[in-house]
């Protein structure tokens, strides 16, 4: 192969990097040419010393990439230099196929955590900042906690019994001794009925009907400023949390990744100088 025919091919495999960077490196190469010319060497004996100028390319390209990343790391150069790698050897670039797979679950699972951190500063900092200045203004529901808190304070003659013509009941009943609250609703269809003791501080579901009966035993009747409180803190734990165990998983890959490149281009080298 001639100098200018290397020359040429190498031009094309390198046409991706910046055309400054390009030209420096075929001017690399051109004076390589001349030097070997001098010593009495022929172009084609160089060229064959030099390889295949497409896997040189790559080559310097894998060099180029590692460099850029390592002055400026972002997501862009970190895929570049693992598209970079893959392309010295089919063995590399197969190894891409999970490596790039891992990396994306690496990225969504920061975005993950960031979201749950920003969502339990929001809830933290709105339940703090109404609780201090009264802003923002929070409009709680009356819930099941605010029906079964108004129902208990009631006197014994609160209990409601209703019935109707084809055997359906409706009773509400607070028992003042024991503390006792229910809902029981019956008619032909099926039962349902919903209680909770004194002593609960969660209620029971029963519903019944042809087919079989569903109990549950753990009905909560909502969460309090507290609990919003314990759940604010709590992501913003595992946001936290999340970020940083992404932020040394990144690096280590990273670290990995450059050591893994450079060992490859060490390997390429140590072959081409064998060649020579």
């Amino acid at each position: 192969m001639s100098e200018q025919e290397f020359i040429r091919q190498l031009q094309e495999a390198l046409s991706r990097i910046p055309e400054r960077e390009r030209q420096e490196i075929v001017d690399d190469y051109c004076e390589y040419f001349r030097d070997g010319l001098a010593a009495g060497r022929s172009e084609a004996d160089i060229a064959a010393g030099l390889g295949d100028p497409r896997q040189l390319a790559r080559e310097l390209m894998a060099r180029h990439h590692i460099e850029r990343w390592e002055s400026r790391k972002s997501f862009g150069n970190l895929f570049a230099v693992v598209g970079a790698i893959a392309g010295l050897g089919f063995l590399n670039f197969m190894l891409a196929i999970p490596f790039l797979c891992y990396l994306w679950l690496l990225t969504m699972a920061a975005l993950a955590s960031t979201g749950i951190l920003i969502g339990g500063i929001v809830v933290f900092g709105t339940l703090t900042c109404n609780a201090l200045f009264g802003w923002p203004a929070l409009h709680e529901e009356r819930d099941v906690r605010a029906f079964w808190s108004t129902f208990e304070s009631g006197a014994p003659a609160a209990n409601i019994h209703i019935r109707g013509h084809h055997g359906e009941k409706v009773d509400v009943v607070r028992d003042a001794s024991s503390g006792r609250a229910s809902i029981d609703i019956q008619s032909s269809d099926g039962a349902l009925s919903l209680e909770r003791k004194a002593s609960d501080a969660i209620g029971q579901l029963h519903i019944q009907d042809e087919e079989g009966r569903v109990d549950i035993d753990a009905l909560d009747w909502g969460i309090s400023r507290k609990g919003g409180w314990i759940a604010g803190v709590v992501m913003m734990l595992l946001g936290g949390g999340g970020l940083f165990l992404c932020y040394l998983l990144a690096r280590l890959t990273w670290r990995g990744l450059l050591s893994y490149g450079r060992y490859q281009l060490g390997l390429l080298d140590k072959a081409r100088r064998m060649d020579d």
